[in-house]
């Protein structure tokens, strides 16, 4: 007959293997929200309650049995459960339940160097956490199977779809800029820097100067829809070129949002008016906008 295990530690740890076995399930589903809803509550605690139940049953049993016991049974009993519960496991995990004697452990004898080695058993434990590992590695391989749970595949795929409905959130609480309220702002430069280094260095080099397409730091215009330059340059970006169709409407598409088209608008005002210009630009192409270039 086992020594019998605390009703506080028992029914904690069935709670929590069933609470761990839902949050398996609904992560691999992406409904983690549903773990505190009030009917999952309510479920957990029933199974509170059941749990409770068993424990007493099993309390009966346990008394039950120790009627048949003889008064050594009995007595061994009792031994095994006496003093606090985490003194009895802490012994239980690192000395075996039986005293074991140097003679009664089996020697091994290296034989080449003289050197006798007692081969004591492994501590509860290791054996213990070794059962662990194994348990849980089986939790593991069997989501990996059948639900979404430790599939890195269908973590990604989730994880991509929460961070697009995260920017849609974003988008909708965060008004984009438009060519009627942008304007050029210093504190834009740099990350219009980037932007302009990601989308448009291709073909006009990073520092502006032109390459299949136009320079874009001296005076010279192919297009001009705006009075204003910072207006005129952020409505080619977002509208495109007529004369250009490589010059595509990144604003329009959608591909590029009104916030970065402002700041890589800012970026080119910047090397256009108060940067250093390259002395290995592009020839100039367009017309020259004496307006623009009095700025």
């Amino acid at each position: 007959m086992r020594s019998k295990i605390s009703s506080f530690i028992m029914i904690p740890s069935f709670l929590s293997v069933v609470i761990f076995i839902f949050y398996v399930f609904l992560v691999s589903y992406n409904h983690i929200s549903y773990l505190v809803h009030p009917i999952t509550i309510f479920f957990f605690i029933i199974i509170t309650i059941l749990l409770c139940v068993l424990e007493s049953i099993n309390h009966l049993i346990f008394i039950r049995k120790l009627q048949f016991l003889s008064k050594e049974e009995r007595k061994k009993i009792f031994e095994e459960n006496e003093g606090n519960y985490f003194y009895r496991l802490y012994r239980f995990m690192f000395f075996d339940s039986k005293k074991i004697y140097h003679d009664d452990v089996k020697k091994i004898d290296h034989g080449f160097d003289g050197i006798i080695e007692l081969d004591n058993k492994l501590p509860m434990w290791w054996i213990h956490l070794f059962y662990l590992t194994i348990v849980f590695s089986a939790i593991y391989f069997f989501s990996y199977l059948l639900i979404d749970f430790s599939n890195p595949y269908k973590e990604y795929d989730i994880a991509y779809k929460n961070q697009l409905k995260e920017i849609e959130i974003f988008e909708k609480n965060t008004p984009q800029v438009t060519i009627e309220n942008a304007s050029f702002r210093e504190n834009l430069i740099n990350k219009g820097k980037i932007l302009f280094e990601e989308n448009c260095a291709t073909c006009h080099n990073s520092d502006g100067s032109g390459n299949i397409g136009p320079n874009l730091t001296d005076d010279y215009w192919i297009n001009a829809k705006e009075k204003d330059l910072f207006k005129n340059i952020f409505y080619i970006i977002w509208n495109g070129s007529d004369n250009n169709p490589t010059m595509r409407a990144f604003g329009q598409s959608g591909e590029i949002k009104g916030n970065d088209i402002e700041k890589i608008s800012s970026y080119v005002y910047f090397i256009n008016k108060k940067f250093k210009k390259s002395l290995k630009g592009k020839a100039p192409q367009g017309r020259k906008i004496t307006e623009w270039s009095k700025i």
